[in-house]
């Protein structure tokens, strides 16, 4: 394309549309407000009721542009980032926490059985070893042990 024609592309002017919009009054001001919000509105008549009926009409101006009208900037809402972030962190520190107290409580309460087990280990252990050359253990013939 010729500078000359990329200029006629980017100066050409939208075009003035007008549309007559028939609905209940809800649906007539969210259509105005969509026209307003892209920022092509020019104009529009005062509402009128339609008779014998609860609906309303509006004529609106406005521009018709052939391209698409920018999507409004994009706030970014820091207060839902943290938390967000922060939700679910605390709920993984609380289900850690819990986590261990119930590891200490089942250790607490199984100790006893625990301890009980280790020394009969170590009381058999103590039997069983050899104590000299000939003497085995418990039971030793030898000895008389």
């Amino acid at each position: 394309m010729t500078r000359t024609q990329l200029a006629r592309i980017e100066t050409r002017r939208p075009s003035v549309v007008a549309r007559r919009i028939v609905g209940t009054p809800a649906e007539v001001a969210a259509t105005v407000a969509l026209v307003r919000d892209s920022n092509r509105l020019l104009s529009m008549s005062e509402p009128q009721l339609i008779p014998g009926d609860s609906r309303v009409t509006v004529t609106v101006r406005f521009l018709d542009t052939t391209r698409p009208t920018p999507a409004p900037a994009r706030r970014v809402n820091r207060g839902r980032i943290a938390a967000a972030i922060a939700v679910p962190a605390v709920g993984a520190i609380a289900a850690v926490g819990y986590l261990a107290v119930q590891l200490v409580q089942a250790v607490r309460a199984a100790f006893p059985a625990i301890a009980g087990v280790v020394l009969v280990l170590i009381v058999i252990a103590l039997l069983l070893r050899r104590s000299g050359r000939c003497c085995p253990g418990l039971h030793c013939p030898g000895c008389g042990h």
